[in-house]
């Protein structure tokens, strides 16, 4: 049970990092601050004035350059851990260096994602804040229902019950 706990906690702080990193390059299709089409629909639904999208701009650029060295390291980390166990031994040591390096690292992504995150609502109007509050509910609940689907249509696919 320990082991399951360790290996969801895991995949989950991989997850979380991996998101992270695809949304400041701006691969994340919908929803986000993420440079290019994510932030593009969000300034013209907040009607951001030019002055806004400059700073905002700025702001991503910033946390891009100061996310950079963290994303490297999750690359590398992830490069490590892929070498561990193909040769049939289990190195728990190197495991758990490995494990506590790329914990260290995603916390450190999740505290810029929530900085760069609160400087773009400071450069917000209050009515833009709500509007924003609004446009992240509603793409929580389109990434639920899109989630519940591919589950669905993946459990009669391999013939499984949830």
């Amino acid at each position: 049970m320990k082991k399951a706990t360790i290996a969801i906690l895991a995949i989950a702080i991989l997850g979380l990092g991996a998101m992270f990193i695809f949304a400041q390059k701006g691969r994340m299709r919908h929803g986000g601050f993420g440079a290019g089409g994510g932030l593009m629909r969000m300034a013209e639904k907040l009607n951001l004035s030019d002055e806004q999208k400059t700073q905002v701009k700025t702001i991503l650029e910033e946390s891009k350059t100061r996310i950079k060295p963290l994303t490297e390291s999750l690359r590398e980390n992830h490069k490590q851990a892929e070498s561990l166990g193909i040769d049939g031994i289990f190195n728990e040591e190197k495991v758990q260096q490995i494990a506590g390096n790329q914990a260290e690292t995603t916390k450190q992504l999740i505290i810029e994602k929530e900085k760069t995150k609160a400087q773009i609502f400071a450069v917000l109007t209050p009515e833009q804040r709500t509007e924003a509050a609004k446009m992240k509910e509603q793409f929580k609940e389109r990434f639920k229902e899109r989630f519940k689907k591919r589950l669905d249509g993946k459990s009669e696919v391999d013939g499984t019950e949830e």
